[in-house]
């Protein structure tokens, strides 16, 4: 994309974790950007991290790297399915909220209980108005954009099975719109780091698909390929446009406890 060149590429990170790998460096020019100053972003594919075998516990070295990077923003890419009928293949959403019924084992937290983090605004309601003004403007006409006004809510289940029927049902009478492999780790790391969160998804399978039992796969053959690169477009544009500045209160969700909490066991 104009105005964004990717300065390194297969960068690793050594955390206490073990080591992150799999990172890009990319540079916004100040012409594009809403400071008017050149800015870095780094980069990274969770579902790849390590790339030769399945590890839901990288994200923690992965954030671990973000906040020493100081980063205050994070926008995450992925695809979703459908539990709502109303949400078609090829829409994107920007859900509001979240469920995720083991609160992500991973955390980054310091202590065992220095730190409260609040889940009220779980996503930035302003970096949210910003990715959906970004995508109405290029996203597909025949497709629709779910802001964050809406209030949709995302169920996450780690994966890499794709979710059965009968879970998606259950997903859907627990109140989730969406089905996502990622989003709770990403929404969660991201508060505990005081990052501001807000993802960029878009459907590749409608409630249809997943109640189809006499079809062998769940996914819309062409719905990926025809996206994905308008989707990282959004998603880029997107950083561009986040100012330095934070009106959200997002930093303020993550409390410090009083000592006599956390020395009295």
């Amino acid at each position: 994309m104009a105005g964004v060149r990717v300065l390194a590429r297969d960068l690793a990170f050594d955390t206490p974790y073990g080591v992150s790998e799999n990172w890009k460096l990319l540079e916004f020019d100040a012409s594009i950007t809403a400071q008017g100053k050149t800015q870095q972003a780094l980069c990274m594919y969770s579902h790849g991290n390590p790339r030769d075998h399945i590890d839901h516990s990288c994200h923690r070295r992965s954030f671990w790297v973000l906040m020493e990077a100081g980063v205050s923003h994070v926008i995450a890419c992925s695809t979703i399915g459908a539990v709502n009928k109303a949400i078609q293949p090829g829409d994107m959403v920007i859900n509001a909220d979240i469920i995720e019924m083991t609160q992500t084992p991973y955390s980054l937290l310091p202590g065992r209980q220095r730190f409260d983090c609040s889940g009220k605004q779980i996503v930035c309601p302003h970096c949210a108005g910003i990715l959906a003004n970004t995508a109405r403007k290029i996203w597909p006409a025949a497709c629709r954009v779910h802001g964050i006004e809406q209030g949709l809510v995302a169920a996450h289940t780690y994966g890499p099975r794709l979710t059965t029927p009968a879970e998606a049902m259950a997903f859907r009478g627990m109140g989730a719109d969406i089905v996502n492999h990622s989003i709770a780790p990403e929404a969660t790391l991201s508060r505990e780091i005081g990052a501001c969160f807000v993802p960029c998804a878009f459907v590749t399978a409608g409630f249809n698909d997943y109640m189809d039992r006499s079809r062998g796969q769940l996914l819309q053959d062409d719905i990926l390929p025809s996206l994905s690169m308008l989707a990282s477009r959004v998603a880029l544009l997107t950083a561009a446009k986040i100012q330095t500045e934070r009106p959200c209160g997002c930093a303020e969700l993550k409390s410090p406890q009083p000592m006599e909490r956390y020395t009295i066991y």
